[in-house]
C-alpha cells in the first residue's frame, strides 16, 4: 500500500469541527420522567450474583472483532468527559443536569488525538522541523504513547492510557495523522499542512465511526432508517446557544454497551496469546510505559490478516464478565464495598443519578416521533431475568438493563437492539451533521484509494495495514 498523493475531496481550508465550542450534558428526552432506582434494586439488578453478572462465563461470543470494544471506548473518550456528576446523589433535574459541563466537543474532532493543536499544546509534537507531526514513542519503546520522564503519556486526553488497548489504539491514530502529514509534504505548504492533515485524519475517523462500527453494532432496519430519512436527526438538537449537548440518555446508557463486549482474557501478542483483563503483571492497567512485548499487534483484535482469525467480542447483552462485577481496588478503591465494585451497579446507580427514563418510555418515545419500533416489550422476555424481588422493574426498566436486554433478545447479542440503535445515531450521525465540515456535509466524500480496502470499502484494520504499510 503506498503512501500515496492525497486528494482534498473539494474541501475548502480544513477546519474540522474544531470551531465547535465546548458544551454540557443533556436531555435527549426532556419530557419523560426520571425512574427512581434505589441502591436495592440497582444490586438486585447489577450487584454481585445479580442477573448481570455472568459467572458462569455462559454468555456467548458476538461475530465483531474485539478491537471495535476498545475503538468504541477511544470514541467516548473523545466525546465526552463528566468530571462533576456523583453516582451516589440523589436524581437530578433537568436544568441540573443541563448545567453539567461536557470537556469534550460531540462532533469527533479527535481532540483526544489533536489537544487544542500544535500551538495551544505545542508538547504534543514534533516541534520546529515538522509542527504538525504529533510525538510517538520514548526512549524504552518506539512502539508506545511518547512520555515524560515519570511515564506519563503525552497525549490529549489521559484516559487513553488507562488500558494497553486503548493506548494502542491512540497510538494508531496518532501514527495515522503523521503519515497522512507525511504524504502532503510536496502538495501542501507547510504553513497549511497540518490543518489538511487533521481534517483528512478526522473525516476518515467519522466514516470509521459511521460506516465501520454503527453499521456492525446498530439494528440494520433502524441504521438504514437513519442514513436514508431526510431531515434526520429527529430528536437531537442543538440547545439556545447553538451548542450541541452530551444526551445523558446517550453517555450514561445506550454508548456503555462495550461494558457487555469486554473479555476476561485478550491475545496482545504472539508472545501473549492470553492476557488477564486486569494483570499486574503485564501493566494491562495502563497509566504506565508499555514494555516492548506487549506492544499490541492488531492482527488478533482485527480482521487485519485473513491467516490470523481475531478474537471475537462478548455478546452484547445484559451480562458483565467477573473482572467488571469486582474490580480491582487501584480502580475503585480499597474501601469499595462488593456493590460497588461492580460497574454493572455503578452503571445503574449512574442513570439513576442522572434522572433517565425507562426503557419502555424511551421506546414510546422513539415510535412517535417517527421510528419504525415495535413496542412489544414481552419479546425482550424481562420477567425472566428480572429476579422477583423487583418484579415492579419488568414493567419500568432502567434504561441501560433494558437496552443491553433489547440486544441479547431483539439484537441476538450480536448488535443492538432498535432503541440502543437509535440513540446512538441520534447522537453521533446527528451531531455530524450538526457540524457542517464533517464527511457527511461532503456527499462526493470518500476514503482514500491508498488507505481503503479493495472495493473502496474502509474499516478500522485498513487503518493498521496503511500505518504499516
Amino acid at each position: 500500500m503506498s503512501n500515496c498523493p492525497v486528494q482534498h475531496h473539494g474541501m475548502s481550508k480544513a477546519k474540522g469541527c474544531s470551531h465547535a465550542q465546548l458544551g454540557n450534558f443533556g436531555k435527549l428526552f426532556p419530557k419523560l420522567n426520571g425512574l427512581a432506582v434505589s441502591e436495592e434494586q440497582a444490586a438486585a439488578l447489577g450487584g454481585p450474583g445479580s442477573p448481570m453478572d455472568d459467572q458462569d462465563n455462559s454468555s456467548g461470543d458476538s461475530k465483531i472483532p474485539a478491537g471495535y470494544t476498545f475503538f468504541a471506548q477511544f470514541i467516548d473518550h473523545d466525546i465526552t468527559l463528566d468530571t462533576t456528576s456523583d453516582i451516589e446523589s440523589n436524581p437530578l433535574s433537568n436544568r441540573a443536569i443541563e448545567a453539567l459541563p461536557n470537556l469534550r466537543t460531540p462532533t469527533l474532532d479527535l481532540d483526544c488525538v489533536y489537544g487544542f493543536g500544535p500551538e495551544a499544546n505545542p508538547h504534543l509534537y514534533e516541534g520546529p522541523t515538522a509542527p504538525g507531526r504529533l510525538l510517538v514513542g520514548n526512549s524504552g519503546n518506539p512502539n508506545d504513547l511518547a512520555r515524560s520522564e515519570n511515564g506519563t503519556a503525552l497525549i490529549g486526553d489521559p484516559r487513553n492510557d488507562e488500558n494497553i488497548f486503548v493506548s494502542q489504539m491512540q497510538l494508531l491514530f496518532i501514527r495515522f495523522h503523521n503519515k497522512i502529514y507525511d504524504s502532503l509534504v510536496s502538495s501542501v505548504s507547510p504553513e497549511n499542512r497540518f490543518e489538511e492533515a487533521q481534517e483528512i485524519t478526522r473525516h476518515h475517523y467519522q466514516y470509521l465511526v459511521v460506516n465501520d462500527l454503527l453499521a456492525r453494532i446498530c439494528d440494520t432496519k433502524i441504521f438504514n432508517f437513519a442514513m436514508e430519512k431526510p431531515g434526520f436527526p429527529l430528536i437531537y438538537k442543538a440547545d439556545k446557544h447553538h451548542n450541541l449537548p452530551m444526551p445523558v440518555e446517550f453517555s450514561v446508557a445506550a454508548f456503555r454497551f462495550g461494558h457487555t463486549t469486554v473479555r476476561s482474557r485478550y491475545a496482545v501478542n504472539s508472545r501473549h496469546p492470553e492476557v488477564d483483563l486486569f494483570d499486574e503483571r503485564f501493566g494491562t492497567e495502563g497509566f504506565t510505559s508499555l514494555p516492548t512485548d506487549l506492544v499490541v499487534d492488531w492482527r488478533f483484535l482485527l480482521e487485519v490478516d485473513k491467516c490470523i482469525p481475531p478474537l471475537f467480542t462478548k455478546a452484547f447483552d445484559i451480562q458483565f464478565p467477573s473482572e467488571l462485577i469486582n474490580m480491582p481496588d487501584n480502580i475503585v478503591g480499597r474501601d469499595a464495598s462488593d456493590n460497588l465494585r461492580s460497574l454493572a451497579f455503578r452503571n445503574l446507580l449512574r442513570g439513576n443519578a442522572l434522572s433517565l427514563p425507562s426503557g419502555q418510555s424511551v421506546v414510546n418515545a422513539l415510535k412517535a416521533a417517527g421510528y419504525p419500533i415495535s413496542t412489544n416489550f414481552a419479546a425482550l422476555k424481562l420477567d425472566d431475568v428480572i429476579p422477583h424481588c423487583v418484579s415492579e422493574l419488568v414493567k419500568a426498566t432502567p434504561l441501560f438493563f433494558y437496552l443491553m436486554q433489547e440486544a441479547g433478545t431483539l439484537g441476538n447479542g450480536q448488535k443492538l437492539g432498535p432503541a440502543g440503535s437509535a440513540i446512538l445515531l441520534e447522537v453521533i450521525v446527528g451531531a455530524l451533521k450538526h457540524c457542517g465540515t464533517s464527511f457527511l456535509s461532503n456527499k462526493s466524500w470518500k476514503p482514500l484509494a491508498c488507505v481503503a480496502g479493495r472495493g473502496g470499502k474502509f474499516e478500522l484494520a485498513d487503518v493498521v495495514r496503511y500505518v504499516q504499510s
